[in-house]
């Protein structure tokens, strides 16, 4: 069901924007990290917009099932980790987990993925969730995730139950 509504003509018709992402990590900020960490929307205008060429050795989580499928298609590694924004733990909580440990194994591997761009809809709240997962498998603490983040995306992680969730409480 979920790969029918990810290519559904009428779902991807509604796209009027060039997906966006936002620099959250940059790879020479930690030791061992290769790859820089981006976290943007389907829907976003906020951040530099993405291309096919540039997602080519990227590795693209899509929290929303939002990602314009030739865009899906160019990235090197597409993972679908689609889940709802509400305000309490998402369902499914182990994707989450699994998506993140895919991520940051492949941020750290040599010569691979140049970049980790986490997507929802509007880059805002579940985007947030994961990036915020990710910056702490890299050692950052809840806070300065959280920190990082809101520099790079205005107004992100105001789901209270996601934020406290990247804060380790």
């Amino acid at each position: 069901m979920l790969a029918w509504m990810l290519e559904d003509p009428s779902v991807q018709a509604h796209r009027q924007h060039v997906p966006h992402a936002s620099l959250v990590l940059d790879r020479t900020e930690v030791a061992g990290l290769r790859a820089d960490i981006w976290m943007g929307g389907a829907d976003s205008e906020v951040g530099a917009p993405l291309d096919a060429a540039g997602l080519s050795m990227s590795l693209v989580i899509d929290c929303a099932g939002d990602m314009p499928a030739p865009l899906r298609a160019a990235a090197a590694t597409w993972v679908a980790c689609v889940f709802a924004d509400i305000d309490g733990p998402p369902m499914h909580y182990e994707r989450i987990e699994a998506s993140v440990r895919t991520a940051a194994e492949a941020a750290r591997r040599d010569g691979g993925t140049e970049r980790v761009v986490v997507l929802c809809t509007h880059g805002m709240n579940r985007s947030g969730l994961l990036t915020g997962l990710l910056l702490r498998e890299f050692g950052l603490s809840g806070e300065a995730a959280i920190a990082r983040i809101a520099a790079a995306r205005p107004g992100a992680l105001s789901n209270q139950a996601f934020r406290r969730i990247v804060l380790g409480l």
